[in-house]
């Protein structure tokens, strides 16, 4: 099941970039063919950055044999996760302009929809530092003691900070796109 929430996230942090960057409904040309995949990866990364304490040290879903300074998750896995979608996405970038394929001109609703998703699993994210009957002390692979409160606190900071603030820049960006495309059509007009 990761494995799918990650092809999702995948779609949903391409989709955040390229309305972040404008030029939704144009082909990758110039600064964008690599500027579109950093900043994808970036956001896909602060996902796994917002998540993966509560997933590992808490939960122990998988494990850091080693541990890391960030409650129990090395740096090293947010530097692999980055490299390893960068590529990702820019061979999709490679393929994408192989292709013969027409620029469809999509409904803004469409790039709405991967804004709000996105903006629902940061939510999600959110809902993890409501209190709950559990533990309060989580132990990684190494032995170190973590606080449960102080893992989900600072996961629902990195949460605003980078998913929250990612979304509300794709949103502002989709509604001033959206401004300016109604103003010259009444220009138009």
């Amino acid at each position: 099941m990761l494995g799918l929430a990650y092809v999702g996230m995948a779609y949903l942090s391409w989709t955040l970039a390229r309305i972040i960057l404008g030029g939704m409904q144009s082909p990758l040309r110039g600064l964008r063919v690599v500027a579109v995949p950093v900043l994808a990866s970036c956001i896909m990364v602060s996902w796994d950055f917002s998540q993966d304490p509560v997933w590992s040290t808490i939960l122990h879903a998988w494990v850091w044999l080693h541990g890391g300074a960030y409650f129990g998750v090395p740096f090293t896995n947010f530097l692999g996760w980055f490299l390893t979608v960068y590529v990702i996405y820019q061979l999709f970038v490679v393929f994408l302009r192989r292709q013969a394929l027409t620029q469809a001109h999509l409904s803004a609703s469409h790039w709405r929809q991967a804004v709000i998703f996105y903006g629902v699993s940061a939510v999600g994210n959110l809902l993890l530092v409501l209190p709950q009957n559990r533990y309060s002390v989580a132990t990684d692979a190494t032995g170190i003691r973590w606080s449960v409160n102080t893992i989900t606190q600072t996961c629902a900071v990195a949460t605003v900070l980078t998913m929250g603030a990612f979304s509300l820049l794709a949103w502002r960006r989709l509604r001033d796109s959206e401004g300016a495309h109604c103003s010259v059509g009444a220009e138009a007009a």
